[in-house]
């Protein structure tokens, strides 16, 4: 699996609440690209150790907090070994099994997300353990993973039923709608949910029990602006589904649309039922607005974007299918959208909708993947599984659930016990130590992923009558700017 991207530069800080650094690879490393320090985002497990640090050029400040004590060493440059005293922190080491739950969507417009979640989360619970059994510390983690078949209700539920189990941490949900639907509970009860996927802007909350590893869409939102606007859009109809994340996004498209450019013509955003499968009202009034823009703006100037999951499939079929309507899957500008769809294969589909996705082309943006050594040898290593295949279907989401278990196992060691408002507390500084296999994992205040670059993947024909996503470019967040590869 070939991941390109731009990397970004970052400044080291000093850590907290980092216990036993033990050398066993780079399974839990953070690696400060470029600047030649390597920090071990490691866990109280209780024991001694001792790991030899290159600082390079630099004064660096490690901070190792320990049971009751800490040790703080300044340097400047050259190579350092820190010798830790541990003690006070082994409780978990006796033989217990810790359970980490996981809210995936099965069988609902997620699935295809939510089957490469569960392959990478089984993935990185194997690693954990074997990282756990190395390092001397006799603790087993558990994964519960349950199909919420993107029903608020039936999270919720499973989300009381883990509670009374004892689980402190959830992997998931891996939609906004739900993660607000579930908030409520999980802040009252100190439940610590830890979303893979979930984006909408509405919650980016500071201090709840919500943590995301994806950038929420305000950035998002900036960088389909900037696309539509680089490929020449004058008039924009926007449609989305009407839940928390699809209103964000598309709220937060039409605020940057409208900031960035005072002559362009918007229609919408217009909103769909989730549970929608007649799509028949909907692309009525995408056909009559594309008309009237047509009039306006020109033809050839009018792009239609969509923030939808994988019933886009749907659409674009019945779209097809009705006289009235299968012309606007030949417009001059293609259809634009977002990582709701992004590296889907099941819309790719070459007996479905993946002759009509490589025709509309879809470019679609989604968080960049920082190309690292680690990914590539992950990608290695599971090459040829039935998890290489489930997590291809959607890569960057499901590559997250892999980071996810690490950080919620981390962040349990670190606190020293399961408890979710200790989890809770040491979960932020964990994550802004760790570099996974999508890169660092550092939140915002809101507990949010910090935004960097976005991808922009489009759908084209393949070899032998197939359908695939390719990289059409890159956004970068900090110069508003795109890089084209193969501009759609």
């Amino acid at each position: 699996m070939k991941i390109l991207s731009r990397g970004r530069s970052c400044i080291p800080l000093k850590k907290r609440g980092v216990s036993t650094v033990i050398a066993i690879g780079t399974l839990i490393v953070g690696l400060l690209i470029g600047a030649g320090v390597i920090y071990g985002a490691a866990p109280a497990l209780g024991l001694g150790g001792t790991t030899t640090t290159t600082a390079a050029g630099r004064t660096s400040t490690f901070t190792t907090s320990v049971g009751g004590g800490t040790t703080t060493t300044t340097v400047a440059g050259g190579t350092v070994t820190l010798t830790t005293s541990v003690g006070g922190g082994g409780g978990l080491c006796n033989g217990q099994t810790v359970t980490i739950g996981a809210l995936n969507d099965l069988s609902g417009q997620l699935s295809s997300q939510g089957a490469g979640d569960l392959a990478s989360e089984n993935l990185a619970i194997t690693d954990v353990n074997a990282y756990t059994q190395s390092a001397g510390c006799n603790l087993t983690f558990k994964l519960n993973a349950v199909d919420y078949k993107l029903d608020n209700p039936t999270a919720l539920a499973q989300l009381q039923a883990m509670a009374a189990a004892g689980i402190q941490i959830v992997i998931g949900p891996l939609n906004s709608g739900t993660a607000a639907a579930i908030l409520g509970y999980a802040n009252s009860n100190h439940i610590v949910l830890l979303s893979p996927s979930s984006t909408s802007p509405a919650l980016a909350i500071p201090n709840d029990y919500l943590f995301r590893t994806a950038p929420n869409d305000a950035a998002q939102g900036q960088a389909d602006a900037r696309i539509l606007l680089d490929r020449g859009a004058k008039g924009v109809i926007i449609v989305n589904r009407d839940d928390t994340y699809g209103n964000g996004l598309a709220n937060a498209t039409k605020t940057f649309l409208q900031k960035d450019s005072s002559s362009v013509v918007i229609k919408g955003p217009y909103k769909y039922d989730i549970t929608t499968t007649d799509f028949s009202a909907i692309l009525a009034q995408i056909n009559s607005d594309y008309q009237t823009l047509s009039g306006q703006v020109g033809a050839a100037n009018v792009a239609i974007f969509v923030v939808s999951f994988e019933e886009q499939g749907t659409m674009l079929i019945q779209a097809n299918n009705n006289p009235t309507y299968k012309p606007l899957l030949s417009t001059s500008l293609p259809w634009f959208g977002t990582d709701g769809i992004a590296q889907n294969t099941k819309l790719t589909n070459k007996t479905t909708s993946g002759p009509l996705m490589a025709q509309v082309k879809f470019p679609s943006t989604l968080f960049n993947v920082i190309n690292n050594s680690k990914t590539n040898a992950f990608f290695t290593r599971i090459k040829g599984t039935p998890a290489y295949a489930a997590i291809s279907s959607n890569v960057f989401y499901s590559l997250e659930g892999y980071n996810d278990v690490w950080i919620a196992a981390l962040s349990i060691l670190s606190a020293g016990k399961n408890d979710g408002t200790a989890i809770h507390g040491v979960l932020p500084t964990v994550a802004g130590n760790f570099f996974g296999l999508t890169g660092w994992e550092g939140l915002q205040a809101s507990g949010d992923r910090i935004p960097g670059s976005y991808q922009i993947w489009k759908v084209v024909a393949a070899s032998g009558g197939t359908y695939s996503w390719a990289l059409a470019g890159t956004w970068n967040y900090d110069t508003d700017t795109i890089t084209w590869i193969s501009a759609p």
